[in-house]
């Protein structure tokens, strides 16, 4: 396991919500999805051509929040893709999926990776929209310092921020021209469907998933008006921009079923969406397989999906 990720899983343990792995996979039967695996042996290799400028803050609460940029040589102006890091609802590293962030912009996208509030600091998904917001006004402010066309945007997100940027994209004002969401939720009430009895416990009252959706101390059962609220798939309009899905068939710490869950609400509404089910992938990182998610084939999708709805510089 990756440095990043150790970090992550004793940050989540030390909060008292411990990174629960299921013993058993969730059945996915999504009709709509396309089935792939990816070479892992041919794997990217992003270049050293972008500009990185690292620890700019854009907005204080309780500490700094800040974000890290990665922008292609040139003048511009150049697409917008903000990165979201996973991190089970307990941290938000915004050094989170480097190579795969520095790809990106290699490819001529301007990549901002943002810090964004956690339960750590008793926030709640709400917290997480406001961060997001305000990040965004802070690179339209200053667009013209980092070569960013403001007009066109996306969002991407793996994991908790996975389930953030469907969050994000469903919400009209931040004018999102796309989404790109690696494995995350829709429904938190039903994250672990379909996992081990322990799994599926470490999912209920008293968890970061609980905390996240209603704040410390509440059931996700005795609240459902307000979980619903919380679910992407239930604010999904026509106007929502389009997505691109991906998800492992071997998840064992987001059932595969909430993003075929999103998918079917995005078709349902005439929003154009993209699935792929990984076959054999786990979660990201956290699993046996991390090399699929970094691999040439998997991430040439994702960067000719941002080239057909952002356009090229």
């Amino acid at each position: 396991m990756k440095f990043s990720m150790r970090v992550v899983t004793t940050l989540a343990k030390l909060s008292g919500h411990p990174i629960r792995f299921s013993s058993v996979a969730a059945p996915d039967h999504d009709p709509d999805s396309l089935v792939i695996e990816p070479d892992p042996r041919t794997q990217i290799s992003p270049g050293h051509s972008s500009r990185s400028t690292k620890g700019i803050a854009y907005a204080e609460y309780s500490g700094k929040l800040r974000m890290d940029i990665l922008a292609p040589q040139g003048p511009g102006p150049h697409p917008l893709v903000l990165y979201l890091p996973g991190g089970g609802f307990v941290s938000a590293r915004r050094m989170m999926a480097a190579k795969q962030r520095r790809y990106v912009a290699d490819a001529g996208f301007v990549v901002a990776s943002i810090d964004y509030r956690t339960t750590t600091v008793d926030a709640t998904y709400r917290d997480g929209l406001m961060d997001v917001a305000t990040a965004l006004q802070f690179l339209r402010d200053h667009a013209a310092e980092y070569g960013i066309d403001p007009t066109r945007v996306a969002v991407w997100g793996e994991s908790a921020g996975g389930y953030l940027t469907s969050m994000a994209a469903t919400e009209p004002d931040n004018k999102f021209s796309a989404a790109v969401d690696f494995f995350g939720a829709s429904n938190l009430d039903e994250i672990s469907k379909g996992f081990d009895a322990k799994a599926v416990e470490a999912t209920g009252p008293g968890s970061a998933i609980a905390a996240y959706v209603l704040g410390r101390g509440r059931s996700l059962a005795d609240h459902p008006d307000e979980v619903r609220q919380a679910d992407p798939a239930a604010r999904v309009t026509a106007q929502t921009p389009p997505f691109l899905l991906l998800h492992g068939d071997d998840d064992r710490i987001i059932a595969p079923a909430q993003t075929a869950r999103l998918h079917q609400a995005l078709r349902a509404a005439g929003v154009e969406s993209t699935r792929y089910l990984l076959k054999g992938a786990g979660h990201g990182e956290l699993s046996d397989t991390p090399d699929v998610w970094t691999s040439t084939q998997l991430m040439d999708r994702v960067v000719d999906f941002l080239r057909t709805h952002l356009g090229r510089e």
